[in-house]
């Protein structure tokens, strides 16, 4: 039998040996830190503009963590994306151009409008986080998705765990309008008030009784009542197809409904960054890939009611103001748990600014371009130059500036460079490794230029391209067809098409020989260069012969995801949480945070 001291003894050296342990795996998770690959964060911007950040040129709207970042980094000064937000977001997943499978739409509609449709990115693709989950990072997305949710008879599926992220939390979407906040005109009708399937039985069941009791007493005939059944039924149809935008105003997390109808101006910014952040927390001890894809500045525009009447510039002002403080509590929560310096931060928008978006009482509620011209959904440089800005701590000297064309696709390889992941090599990219340009910031005028010819997509139309000369420092940019634009009743270079520049058609103008502008004399597109100069000419046979490459680059037979079929409302596979018949439920986090701010 062991006496009280033995027992003391070895009770003693038990504790010396589960504290030198702890002290063994504290090392040794310091080690890790050190040795591992970086953590990538990756923030992306809604419908934000060239003019809309401070530190791209805006002295008026306040973003300071945004600013910091740049100052801590690179601005990237000419860097592209495609000019809607659907296009944009596949291209920086895949590292190619959307054309390549199947996200080249040949009609106006150029992203998805219901979470029920059938399109999406296909799974053959290799998205970002599939890349760096298989180098054993943890991935997440949160915010805003609008790649597609449905998965197909071969089980070929597009929402984002399907796509590498291990969890998502956000919409799968985006903010319509329809989803309801102040000052708001919904798609269809101006129509608020939610349909259920019972109403509208119900009001058909109506018009049956009450056409029949017409036709029993003779005041309509078999025409009439045929008719009028039509009417009741298209109404209803109509009902239907409002109600199903409306289905879209969801959040969910990973594969479940937690609210319905999205509550957008109950703390939403704040319940995305902090679903980031718990993220981070708990992955702080293995490398992780964090997309932090936001709401704002899309309309329907919202605010925590902290940032109201916030800025100077009204209702999107204070959307940026917000969206930059939600951006600073990511990247003091990286401070907090000391990984600051070991991780990779990109920022940038997915397209320039919805210049056309006023409210009634003329009320900008969209974004800015600066001095370019047009905005989203065009390919003039204000709908597709964003601003972009990247900080990798010992690595990209600060406060550097990268005026070289650059663009989406080129994320996911240099991602695959700074993390030691293995791009597949079955596939041609048009993304490029920007860390020689950011590395060497000073000198980037002496290197090779990282894009040589550069293709502008609208839709699946190939509207414009870039050609910026090996040893030179001009850009030119070659219009095929440009949208119409014209100055709005509020000063702003608009859509000829009020609300959606389209591609093709009569809102187009096409050109042959091609419009040229020299972006490094006239960013604005205004004076075009004469197409009988012999060194333009030189200029249009190398941007041709660059486009025909291209082309022939392209495969021939892709699964066009913009199809009507793929498109189409399927209203009996809307999400949906709750019970019949209103299918209703809340983020239970929301209670929390509210409890947290005092309010409940």
């Amino acid at each position: 039998m062991y006496t009280t001291k033995k027992k003391t003894c070895i009770w003693k050296l038990v504790a010396l040996l589960l504290f030198l342990d702890g002290v063994g795996m504290a090392l040794s998770a310091e080690v890790d830190v050190e040795t591992r690959p970086p953590n990538v964060v990756l923030f992306i911007m809604d419908d934000v503009g060239m003019g809309d950040i401070g530190c791209f040129g805006n002295h008026t709207i306040k973003t300071p963590n945004i600013d910091g970042l740049a100052r801590d980094g690179a601005r990237l000064t000419q860097h592209m994306a495609f000019s809607m937000c659907t296009p944009s977001r596949a291209a920086l997943m895949t590292g190619r151009l959307p054309v390549r499978y199947g996200f080249g739409s040949k009609h106006p509609m150029r992203v998805f409008m219901f979470s029920s449709s059938h399109g999406g990115l296909p799974s053959n693709e290799t998205t970002i986080a599939e890349l760096l989950k298989g180098s054993g990072y943890a991935t997440a997305l949160i915010g805003k998705w609008h790649l597609g949710i449905s998965c197909k008879e071969n089980n070929s599926c597009s929402d984002p765990n399907s796509q590498g992220f291990d969890y998502f939390f956000g919409l799968p979407v985006t903010n319509f309008r329809d989803c309801g906040t102040d000052n708001i005109i919904p798609v269809l009708w101006g129509m608020s008030k939610k349909v259920t399937l019972s109403e509208m039985l119900t009001n058909l069941a109506i018009a049956c009784v009450f056409a029949f009791l017409l036709a029993g007493t003779k005041l309509i005939g078999l025409r009439g009542f045929i008719f009028f059944m039509v009417v009741a039924l298209a109404g209803n149809i109509l009902l239907a197809c409002r109600d199903d935008i409306r289905s879209n105003c969801v959040l969910m997390e990973n594969h479940s409904i937690v609210e319905q109808p999205l509550l957008l101006n109950e703390h939403l910014t704040e319940r995305l960054h902090s679903r980031a952040i718990q993220f981070v927390e708990q992955n702080q001890n293995q490398p992780f890939l964090l997309v932090m894809s936001f709401v704002q500045a899309h309309t329907a525009l919202f605010n925590n009611k902290e940032f109201r009447n916030h800025s100077v510039h009204g209702y999107y002002g204070d959307n940026i103001e917000e969206m930059d403080w939600s951006v600073g509590e990511v990247l003091k929560s990286l401070k907090r748990l000391g990984l600051e310096e070991k991780t990779f931060v990109y920022l940038t928008s997915d397209n320039g600014g919805h210049v056309e978006e006023f409210t009634d009482a003329g009320e900008r509620q969209g974004g800015w371009n600066g001095v370019y011209k047009g905005g989203k959904t065009n390919t003039w440089e204000g709908g597709i130059r964003v601003p972009a800005i990247v900080k990798y701590p010992g690595h990209i000297p600060l406060d550097t500036v990268v005026s070289q064309p650059t663009h989406l696709p080129d994320v996911l390889p240099t991602v695959a460079r700074v993390t030691g992941a293995q791009l597949p090599d079955d596939r041609v990219y048009d993304g490029r490794d920007m860390m020689p340009l950011l590395t060497h910031a000073d000198h980037a005028e002496k290197q090779e230029i990282l894009h040589e010819f550069m293709f502008h997509y609208c839709g699946g139309f190939l509207n414009a391209a870039r050609y910026t000369p090996q040893n030179g420092d001009t850009t030119y940019k070659l219009h095929y067809a440009s949208s119409h634009l014209v100055p709005g009743i509020h000063g702003v270079m608009g859509c000829f098409d009020v609300f959606a520049c389209e591609c093709e058609g009569n809102s187009v103008d096409r050109h042959d020989p091609p419009l040229v502008y020299d972006l490094s004399s006239d960013p604005s597109e205004v004076n075009p260069l004469d197409s009988n100069d012999p060194k333009v000419k030189i200029v249009i046979r190398k941007v041709n012969e660059a486009v025909a490459t291209h082309r022939k680059s392209l495969p021939r037979n892709t699964d066009h995801q913009f199809t009507g079929s793929n498109l189409m409302s399927r209203p009996w596979e809307r999400p949906r949480c709750g019970r019949f018949p209103h299918f209703t439920c809340t983020d239970p986090y929301l209670d929390q945070l509210k409890k947290l701010n005092g309010e409940i």
